[in-house]
């Protein structure tokens, strides 16, 4: 079949608009980038600055060797991800786009920034078991935390991908498995408390432990345990609690301080959210008409 609006001796493009060809003056111009509308902005903004948080962390933590600079830097990676969620609902810039472009920050500052910090806080607080000479299982323990922090890594992104397919399906009110944000917030914290408290200097084995936690969090993150997503209580004092400790943690993370205090709710939450709230959730879920 011969095509009308080109010569035969005319090289097919069919990527090319008709307008870049000059065959129809009247359609649109090409465009050299979309439009963006101003509300999308703030919130992609602040996701932008939580990726710059969490390579940032990275940097500091195997550039640098300063993992509780890279720890700090997480926490405030996740209080960014927390705020860029609630202003795109305020302004109404939610977007595709802005949940994809969200993922990928996610899996710098939750995937890749706490294995990095994991990686060189044992091998500096715990040498006997994870340094240079060490081995694990006959095999040595540097290559060997290597390949946790790998692991933990790619898990978390399977994580994220899996969550993009199948929020859609669980509703507002669940989650399955740990969130990555709930697992990059639980190691930086447990971290910085224990430095905090001066155990690395009185009880540093305990830090040959940090690789054991990325373990089991990769496992928790791919597992169906239903964890209920955290929600304003329509209870007054337990509402009054939720807030304060909100404010509290936006307080204290800046100061660079009080890190018992954000572990503690933490696994408070973890703790009745898997064997008590996501349970009963998911029950009632489950009995509702489809």
């Amino acid at each position: 079949m011969v095509d009308r609006g080109r010569s035969t001796s005319e090289p097919a493009l069919p990527y090319a608009p008709r307008a870049a060809m000059g065959r129809d003056p009247s359609g649109p111009p090409v465009r050299l980038y979309d439009p963006i509308p101003l509300r999308a902005l703030p919130p992609n903004l602040i996701t932008a600055t939580a990726m710059g948080c969490g390579l940032a962390s990275v940097w500091s933590s195997l550039a640098t060797r300063d993992p509780g600079l890279g720890a700090w830097l997480v926490l405030v990676a996740v209080l960014l991800d927390k705020l860029d969620g609630t202003v795109a609902r305020a302004v109404r810039g939610s977007s595709e786009f802005g949940v994809q472009f969200d993922s990928f920050s996610d899996f710098v500052s939750f995937g890749v920034a706490p294995a990095a910090l994991v990686f060189v806080a044992a091998g500096q607080l715990a040498p006997q078991t994870w340094g240079d000479g060490a081995s694990v299982a006959g095999l040595p323990a540097r290559g060997v935390l290597g390949a946790l922090c790998l692991v933990y890594a790619v898990m978390t992104s399977v994580r994220l991908a899996r969550f993009n397919v199948t929020t859609a399906t669980l509703g507002p009110a669940l989650f399955l498995g740990l969130p990555s944000t709930a697992s990059g917030a639980l190691i930086a914290t447990a971290y910085l408390a224990a430095v905090e408290a001066g155990l690395d200097r009185s009880h540093a084995t305990l830090f040959g432990a940090l690789p054991a936690c990325l373990a089991i969090n990769a496992a928790l993150m791919l597992s169906n345990l239903p964890l209920p997503k955290v929600k304003v209580s329509s209870h007054p004092a337990l509402r009054a609690f939720q807030v304060g400790s909100a404010a509290a943690v936006y307080v204290l993370v800046p100061l660079r301080t009080g890190y018992w205090f954000i572990l503690a709710l933490l696994i408070g939450y973890l703790v009745t959210g898997f064997a008590w709230v996501g349970p009963r959730l998911w029950r009632a879920r489950q009995a509702a008409p489809t």
